[in-house]
């Protein structure tokens, strides 16, 4: 039931994105800069919410991926005020690589080949 519903969350956030890459393009009120830091807060937040609810089921490198993922979108933000120059195009790559790879986690677990290996654990002696 959690991996359905982290699917939803998933499609609900491109879904987000493309809304307001759109509400741009047509509306003149926002530009793109304030429209990708709005898109950028709620991205994390539902990648927070994803990563709740699949952090049990989920691979470890998964944990490690979202977190890195979650980390480079808080990183963004300073990016606007420091490089500017670079903010939209690294937004948009980051983006991209975060719907990309939850496509690639959603057709992997549908195949069942990604999972969370269970009994491997460090153990010290």
């Amino acid at each position: 039931m959690k991996e359905k519903l982290n699917t939803s969350i998933q499609s609900l956030s491109l879904i987000l994105v493309a809304a307001g890459l759109a509400w741009v393009v047509w509306s003149g009120d926002t530009t793109m800069k304030q429209m990708l830091v709005y898109l950028i807060i709620l991205v994390a937040v539902i990648e927070i919410l994803s990563l709740y609810l699949v952090k049990r089921i989920y691979p470890e490198s998964h944990t490690s991926f979202k977190m890195g993922m979650i980390a480079s979108l808080l990183i963004l933000i300073g990016i606007k005020t420091m490089a500017p120059g670079f903010f939209i195009p690294l937004t948009i790559t980051v983006f991209s690589v975060n719907f990309l790879y939850n496509f690639y986690t959603n057709n992997k677990r549908r195949s069942g080949t990604f999972r969370r290996r269970n009994g491997k654990k460090m153990k010290m002696r």
